[in-house]
């Protein structure tokens, strides 16, 4: 390492392999060692270092909203007689309006619509995982059948259905699934375990 660009400059230290240097346009790129001293360095004896590859799981809904307001199989006899628990995860939005919701990978839209308990959603199936999510209780209208890129918005967080404010309401099953695999698995709390988990814990997983 050179206290100049440029070989007339002095020698200064010895770069250790593995230190990243910035990267510009330039032959000559600057460097800080450890210990905190700067330089520059001869580019041609610099090796590329591969960009990491593009995230391929993301956040359902807008990261500062990405928090969990009620839990996976939590005890809910009330909304869920059947399974008595809390077959999703709800992301609310304190009461915020436009929070945009995001796909959380790539996957394939295999049903939507509009129903008087999830309001408007869809089931989206991601083949990679063979799992099926679950959205509900969008804003608008929800993405018509289809494939879809990872990251892009899909919605808006609402209350449609039933809700009593906007949050997103998401559910993990496994395998593929549609609505009819939902109320007829969906029947004891044993049957909910064996069919679904918790999105949640899924997605932190991989994001």
């Amino acid at each position: 390492m050179r206290s100049g660009a440029g070989l007339d400059s002095p020698a200064i230290g010895k770069i250790q392999a593995g230190t990243i240097v910035e990267s510009d346009e330039y032959n000559w790129k600057a460097v800080t060692l450890p210990d905190g001293r700067k330089g520059y360095a001869a580019g041609e004896y610099l090796e590329k270092v591969a960009s990491p590859p593009p995230p391929k799981w993301f956040a359902p809904i807008r990261i500062d909203k990405f928090k969990l307001t009620q839990k996976f199989f939590e005890v809910d006899a009330v909304s869920y007689p059947k399974t008595g628990h809390h077959p999703g995860v709800d992301y609310g939005t304190q009461g915020q309006d436009n929070v945009p919701l995001y796909y959380c990978t790539s996957g394939e839209v295999i049903e939507s619509g509009v129903s008087p308990s999830f309001g408007n959603y869809f089931f989206y199936y991601v083949s990679e995982v063979d799992r099926t999510f679950l959205y509900f209780h969008l804003r608008d209208t929800a993405p018509a059948k289809g494939k879809y890129q990872g990251g892009a918005q899909c919605g808006v967080a609402g209350k449609t259905g039933q809700s009593t404010g906007n949050h997103l309401h998401l559910e993990c099953m496994k395998g593929k699934k549609t609505s009819t695999d939902r109320k007829n698995l969906y029947i004891s709390a044993t049957a909910l375990l064996a069919a679904a988990e918790d999105a949640d814990a899924f997605l932190r997983a991989r994001i």
